[in-house]
């Protein structure tokens, strides 16, 4: 069967608990927790877990069926999904992508999104240089380009930015401090001023201790990209993908300033396989998630799904790591 076979297959045995509601230009689609893979009606990578009032938002990347498989990731659009009680969801459809943004064509890859007064900020990389900011009034439409040109380019810049100023993490400090994460094989970290979309200071490179010894080939503590930083009692962690090898997952260092230095620790969870890793942890109705992507249901690394599992902490604060079961 071939891999849009396959997902057919999966959508018509779950059709009973689909439902699909025409009230929007973007048609939600309505399904069930069922196990992982959470999400099987289309393919879905690189997600970011929000939580905005009583609700988890899930924003992803999206491998769509009809992608060329040779290509550099073909990716168009990004997709947001919600739940109350981590069993009944909602995806809201693809409610921002390129034909949104007026200077970028290609490469809609990893996405983040955060909220402050009132206000909704949705971040984005495209064509593996350069990173944007949407605003909305609603987590999961209407968002728009306030500023008409990347937050964050490479262009003439990159020294400063690094060789591929992609994924963008956020995180908003308990004194209303905003800081944006970024970066492919350069870690990079700045500061936003309170309006969320101008930056605040310098950008500058995210230091993490104890991977010296590491490459891009031999996987530990190297850093490769998807960078997402959290705070959970003294501690900010930062969790990032150690490369792109068989082995290569996602790992975290610890710290306690969100500017650095991070000590390296080790493993979030065991290697999925997917050729890529990017994933986003968050607490959920007093519960710790990590959320993560694999090709379980294409064998492929370009159409891949999303999953997520609880977690949990030793006394001394650090990540249990996962073991993940095909």
């Amino acid at each position: 069967m071939n891999h849009t076979g396959k997902l057919a297959k999966l959508i018509l045995l779950g059709a009973a608990m689909t439902t699909i509601s025409a009230c929007s230009a973007n048609p939600t689609i309505a399904f069930e927790n069922q196990g992982n893979p959470l999400i099987r009606h289309i393919y879905t990578a690189d997600p970011s877990a929000r939580v905005f009032g009583d609700k988890l938002y899930l924003y992803t990347s999206h491998d769509r069926d009809d992608s060329d498989l040779d290509a550099h990731f073909d990716m168009t659009d990004w997709h947001v999904f919600s739940t109350k009680d981590l069993n009944n969801w909602t995806d809201h459809g693809a409610f921002f992508g390129l034909d949104d943004i007026s200077w970028a064509t290609k490469q809609a890859w990893a996405p983040d999104a955060v909220t402050r007064n009132g206000k909704y900020y949705f971040y984005y990389p495209v064509e593996q240089t350069k990173i944007g900011v949407a605003v909305s009034d609603s987590p999961t439409s209407g968002f728009v380009d306030p500023l008409g040109k990347p937050l964050i380019d490479k262009t003439g810049n990159e020294q400063v930015v690094g060789t591929e100023p992609i994924d963008p993490a956020l995180l908003i400090d308990d004194d209303g401090q905003a800081y944006m994460y970024f970066g492919c094989r350069d870690a990079r970290v700045v500061k936003l001023k309170e309006n969320m979309i101008e930056l605040d200071g310098d950008i500058q490179p995210v230091k993490i201790n104890g991977i010296e010894q590491y490459t891009e080939k031999s996987g530990g503590g190297w850093y490769g990209e998807g960078p997402w930083v959290f705070k959970r009692g003294d501690y900010y962690y930062y969790m990032y993908s150690n490369g792109w090898e068989k082995d290569t997952t996602l790992v975290y260092a610890m710290a306690t300033n969100p500017m650095g230095p991070f000590d390296y620790v080790g493993e979030v969870m065991t290697p999925v396989g997917a050729g890529t890793s990017h994933g986003s942890i968050t607490e959920f109705n007093d519960k710790w998630y990590v959320f993560y992507h694999s090709k379980v249901l294409s064998e492929q690394g370009k159409q891949r799904s999303v999953h997520f599992d609880e977690i949990y902490f030793g006394k001394d604060g650090k990540i249990i790591p996962l073991q993940y079961r095909r």
